[in-house]
């Protein structure tokens, strides 16, 4: 059997996103980490045991592109945000006042252009989390404006930077700009999205289409919207399983000493972010 290594990185950037729904579309779990050896299958995407949009939607089977590793090794969605103001210290990037005796008061924002999207400094809206908007720059400072439904946006805080730097309760998804008219597909931008606490392996917890999988490496859960992908394809992944972001592929959810695994497999529990009882399926 090969050996198991500790998913140290739980990663997850889930993005189950269902299509056309909720900021049209979120990032799915991802357990990112050099994983078990043995666990066969491509690359892809949108990691995701499925792939859920925060605000309750998502696009079930799209691939997005994963988070990048920065020099630091942080898992990262800045090479969705822009660049400009978005490439460094946002805060730092907006101080820098053509006039320095009459600062703008202005904030990193992402617009949409037919060339995707661009950071730029402009000033912030009133509309904080949560509450409805139709572009960036209703919201509030560093704040997105994203697609939760066929017909209603809210503001969403960005997460370009580490994808695990979201508050408490909510993990970073890629959502659909509210107010891109430019392009076929909307683009996405990476935003912290609500979590919906939920027992991973018991999708009873779960709103009915929803499963319940890891989007964070501190080990919360939602309910999301579940792909098509078995254990060892590619992201997003079908209801039982969770995507690692390092193999781009789904690795089969198991309770310690069940029978979940197929044969040949064992059931490797005592990972980190992992509740206890509950493991991953290896060789």
């Amino acid at each position: 059997m090969a050996s198991f290594k500790r998913f140290s990185n739980l990663l997850l950037g889930f993005s189950l996103l269902a299509v056309g729904a909720v900021v049209a579309g979120a990032c799915s779990v991802q357990m990112s980490a050099d994983l078990a050896s043995g666990v066969g299958g491509a690359e892809d995407d949108d990691f995701s045991a499925g792939a859920t949009t925060g605000a309750g939607g998502g696009n079930e089977g799209v691939q997005l592109p994963p988070p990048e590793q920065d020099r630091a090794g942080t898992m990262s969605y800045a090479h969705m945000c822009g660049g400009g103001c978005m490439s460094g210290d946002k805060s730092i990037a907006c101080s820098l006042p053509m006039n320095p005796d009459n600062p703008p008061d202005t904030s990193c924002t992402i617009v949409p252009t037919d060339m995707g999207p661009v950071a730029e400094c402009l000033a912030p809206g009133v509309f904080q989390e949560g509450e409805p908007c139709e572009k960036a720059s209703d919201c509030a400072a560093s704040l997105g404006c994203v697609r939760v439904g066929s017909d209603v946006s809210v503001c969403r805080p960005y997460c370009c930077g580490d994808i695990e730097a979201c508050a408490a309760g909510a993990y970073c998804t890629l959502g659909d700009m509210a107010e891109d008219g430019l392009n076929d597909k909307p683009i996405q931008i990476p935003v912290c999205t609500p979590a919906t606490p939920c027992t991973l392996l018991d999708d009873t917890t779960c709103p009915d289409g929803r499963t319940c999988t890891l989007v964070r490496a501190d080990g919360t859960t939602s309910c999301v919207q579940p792909g098509p992908g078995k254990l060892g394809d590619p992201c997003p992944c079908s209801a039982g399983h969770v995507c690692s972001i390092s193999l781009g592929k789904c690795l089969k959810l198991c309770r310690v000493g069940g029978s979940d695994c197929p044969d040949a497999m064992l059931c490797q529990g005592g990972s980190e972010g992992f509740p206890d009882g509950i493991g991953i399926c290896v060789k």
